[in-house]
């Protein structure tokens, strides 16, 4: 009896422990793979029909490169298997995104999945822990870790501010 007491124990914990091992990777799993999410303060309108999300107040958007946060967002998605994909965001006012040790702002926002670039016009700067840099225009080209910085035309200026211990 103490001999099959033993094997019930024994074939319970295994039995607990390749559940909580499967519970643990389905819940990982689920996570590297969510895409992207929108949440919004105020209104989220679905238009199935033509594939959009429409959010308004304290709007935030997140996929796998950056999360980005702004008063109004519409959002163009494609179905996939089961899932929706955001191909095209625009955002709208007070836009603020967070990629890696950056911080993007500006007064509108467009972000192209295709070829993974932000566009932001309207006093746009780029801070950074060493540096902070302003204009009119940022065209940031995630794949390529490129940035570019226009000014608005010939009279007015690209700024950039850089820490005295950047090298460090």
């Amino acid at each position: 009896m103490m001999v099959k007491l033993f094997f019930l124990e024994k074939l319970n914990l295994s039995l607990i422990i390749k559940t909580l091992y499967l519970f643990f990777f389905v819940i990982f799993f689920s996570n590297t793979n969510s895409e992207s999410y929108v949440k919004a303060g105020e209104s989220l309108i679905w238009d199935s029909e033509n594939q959009s999300y429409t959010a308004n107040g304290s709007v935030e958007f997140k996929n796998d490169e950056f999360v980005a946060f702004a008063d109004r967002m519409i959002a163009n998605y494609i179905k996939q298997d089961k899932d929706e994909i955001f191909t095209i965001v625009e955002l709208f006012e007070n836009v603020v995104i967070e990629f890696k040790d950056e911080i993007f702002r500006g007064n509108y926002a467009i972000y192209t999945r295709d070829d993974n670039i932000i566009k932001l016009t309207g006093n746009v700067s780029i801070e950074s822990p060493t540096r902070l840099l302003k204009g009119n225009e940022l065209i940031a080209d995630i794949d390529n870790n490129k940035r570019i910085l226009n000014s608005a035309n010939n009279e007015s200026l690209v700024e950039v501010l850089l820490e005295n211990n950047a090298d460090n």
